[in-house]
């Protein structure tokens, strides 16, 4: 009778055994995260523009174009420092020593030898140049320009057109950040006819010469060329380095694509800020609470940011059925609301008048009733959690009878028992009345207004309110067609830079001044600020300004809001970030089950 338990048996029945123990975890442990086939994402107004330099900082476009264009760096989602995306590594500052640039200073930048066009051509330092000359063209929006104003040159690398080095005629705080964050876009494909090949980009860069290149056809029908709306919505027109393509953007919202065998996969497992994981990305616009509250429930949305209406917030929070698929979040301040005045109104080109307007603001009831909590009052157009926000300045009361006895010094006293202030002006009695742009979309806007509206007329202001959409508001501040609005600001994680919202050389529609500010002194702390090495000293400006802009009062900061996103518990969080709008959607996987 043979032996069951014969030595080559017993080899064999531990083998299995060592497989199986090492293959457990494989087969019944945790799953690896999957890919989702679609991911959902809310806007709160229509995608109008993916041509970014010519967009005007309109959000929602923004958001979607950041997918299909590539910068040469971007912000980690949870550290928010810049990480490279198109490098291969986010370079330091330099400082010649020697030669004809000696003094000034310099970044060292190599792109990713993998990095390819739509048509396989390889993503060059070429293409930063002529992406630099969009950025110069001296008829194109000013949407960058303002933050490389002393770029004094770039070099490619002779032995590798991969290579480069720009240089700066003095140091500037955000010329690092700006680079980094700046899409870049293929000239084959934005200049098919070559017609920025031939002006070197040191002539864009030299002021003396803007003239001569307005002058110049082929800029100007370069112009024409890159403002032809295909490259604005037209799938089959835009391209990038990104992940996705645009298959369709309409007032609905817009789709996007993962490419085939994009080259970023071949090299995000050693640098994961290139991870693509949705096959495509779905950009829904909802506007009122109803129809969103419908869609989440209903797992038509997945990641849910923008304009949230802080009281549907925290209903929908505490029903169970949601709270138990979704994350209800907030977030650091990433940004903060304004009162946005227009010094070119007659009326609110009167200091006196802007600041009694402070004084006519109820700012409790907006934190605490309309924002729930969810906000903090601040006094400077500065994130409350920045070490140099400036807290000696005192916050703004809400006190009518002071409103009153400031319009009154200024002249503006009720004299036809209206319940209005007039006042006589170029020979004419004028009461004082100005419009109020508002965002359509908002409740929180709507609200917002509608207590404005009631707390100025104690005042004796007649403030008019106007609803427009976010196109549209974008539009008009921007070309100076409006009084006074009610607009956010969302501001970078790094420094805070003024120099487009408050200098005189950034006056709309060329730079993002939409209140026709003018000041001296703001230009010079502004100026003094963005090139000062000395983080001490740099900061010690900071506070200075805040106390010129509070004093000046272009615009009323009303208040920080924390960031409220929404976001499907069936995902990683590693898709969320204190980063507006909340979320990285490329990085949304699916939870291993």
């Amino acid at each position: 009778m043979n032996n069951f338990f014969t030595p080559r048996r017993i080899l064999i029945a531990v083998a299995v055994l060592i497989a199986g123990w090492l293959l457990y975890p494989l087969v019944f442990g945790k799953k690896k995260a999957r890919e989702p086939e679609e991911v959902f994402v809310r806007l709160d107004a229509a995608p109008n523009n993916l041509n970014i330099f010519l967009g005007g900082g309109h959000a929602p476009s923004t958001y979607i174009a950041r997918q299909v264009f590539q910068t040469l760096g971007d912000l980690d989602p949870k550290t928010l420092e810049m990480k490279p995306t198109l490098l291969q590594a986010i370079p330091k500052v330099r400082q010649v020593q020697d030669g004809p640039r000696k003094g000034q200073f310099a970044y060292d930048f190599a792109i990713i030898p993998e990095a390819v066009w739509d048509n396989g051509t390889p993503v060059t330092a070429n293409d930063v140049v002529f992406t630099l000359k969009i950025v110069f063209h001296p008829d194109l929006p000013a949407l960058f320009r303002g933050y490389l104003t002393q770029m004094s040159a770039l070099e490619i690398d002779p032995a590798d057109p991969k290579k480069f080095t720009v240089y700066f005629s003095s140091f500037y705080m955000l010329s690092l950040e700006t680079l980094c964050s700046t899409p870049i876009f293929p000239a084959y494909q934005y200049d098919a006819n070559n017609r920025l090949t031939n002006v070197p980009l040191a002539d864009f860069l030299d002021t003396s010469k803007t003239r001569i290149l307005s002058a110049d056809p082929n800029l100007d029908a370069f112009e024409k060329e890159f403002s032809d709306a295909k490259f604005s919505n037209d799938g089959n027109a835009i391209s990038g380095s990104n992940a996705y393509r645009l298959q369709l953007m309409n007032e609905q919202g817009a789709v996007l694509v993962k490419k085939q065998n994009w080259w970023g996969d071949k090299v995000a497992e050693r640098n994961p800020m290139l991870h693509a994981y949705p096959k495509k990305l779905v950009y829904k616009v909802v506007k009122d609470d109803q129809s969103m509250e419908n869609m989440i429930k209903s797992g038509e949305l997945d990641l849910v940011g923008g304009s949230l209406n802080p009281a549907k917030f925290l209903e929908w929070k505490a029903v169970d059925s949601l709270s138990a698929r979704f994350d209800f979040k907030t977030l650091g301040y990433t940004q903060y609301n304004r009162l946005v005045l227009n010094l070119k109104n007659p009326v609110l080109s009167d200091v006196l008048v802007r600041r009694a307007i402070k004084h006519a603001i109820d700012y409790d009831y907006l934190v605490n009733q309309i924002q729930r909590g969810m906000a903090i009052r601040i006094a400077s157009p500065m994130p409350p959690n920045r070490p140099y926000y400036n807290k000696n300045l005192a916050l703004p009361d809400f006190n009518i009878v002071k409103a009153r006895e400031i319009l009154a010094s200024a002249g503006w006293v009720d004299t036809d028992n209206d319940g209005f202030a007039d006042k006589v002006i170029n020979g004419k009695r004028q009461q004082l009345s100005f419009k109020l742009l508002l965002a359509v979309a908002s409740k929180v806007n709507e609200l917002s207004g509608n207590n404005m509206k009631e707390t100025f007329k104690q005042a004796g202001i007649d403030l008019q309110l106007v609803s427009a959409d976010l196109s549209t508001m974008t539009t008009d501040t921007r070309n100076g067609n409006f009084d006074s609005a009610l607009l956010g600001v969302a501001i970078f994680p790094g420094q805070v830079e003024y120099y487009q919202r408050f200098h005189s050389k950034s006056l709309a529609p060329a730079g993002d001044n939409r209140s026709n500010y003018v000041s001296a002194e703001a230009d010079r702390l502004i100026e003094a600020i963005r090139t000062e090495p000395d983080e001490i000293k740099r900061n010690q400006d900071y506070l200075k300004i805040q106390e010129v802009l509070y004093n000046e009062v272009p615009e009323i900061p009303l208040y920080a809001p924390l960031q409220r996103i929404i976001i499907s518990n069936k995902f990683d969080s590693e898709v969320e970030s204190e980063n507006r709008p909340g979320y990285y959607e490329q990085y949304a996987r699916i939870k291993g089950e």
